[in-house]
């Protein structure tokens, strides 16, 4: 099997990986004893966790233009932070990073 598919191993290793992860909240026990602050920041970690995967495309993708990307996750977070929303900012951010690459 490994032969013949050299990714496979990786590729089952890392959906191994992000299943436990994600799991992980739903079947343990203890994280309903943990102090509130812990307790939401382990609710939060996978959405952390793509801050590092996004970043560096938003500014290598549009290298010319390289603010347009910035602005959009500018406008998307300050109204995320204090709207709670989730669609609204995601479409703010590509409305704002498109009329910032028409400039």
């Amino acid at each position: 099997m490994t032969e013949s598919h050299p990714f496979m191993v990786p590729i089952l290793l890392s959906a191994l990986a992000t299943f436990l992860v994600r799991a992980l909240p739903y079947y343990a026990t203890f994280l309903d004893r943990l102090p509130k602050f812990l307790s939401k920041s382990l609710k939060l970690l996978p959405i952390a966790a793509l801050g590092p995967l996004i970043f560096p495309g938003v500014i290598l993708d549009y290298q010319q233009n390289w603010y347009a990307g910035l602005l959009g996750i500018l406008a998307a977070s300050i109204f995320a932070y204090r709207k709670r929303g989730m669609i609204i900012p995601i479409l703010l951010s590509i409305g704002v990073t498109y009329l910032a690459l028409l400039v």
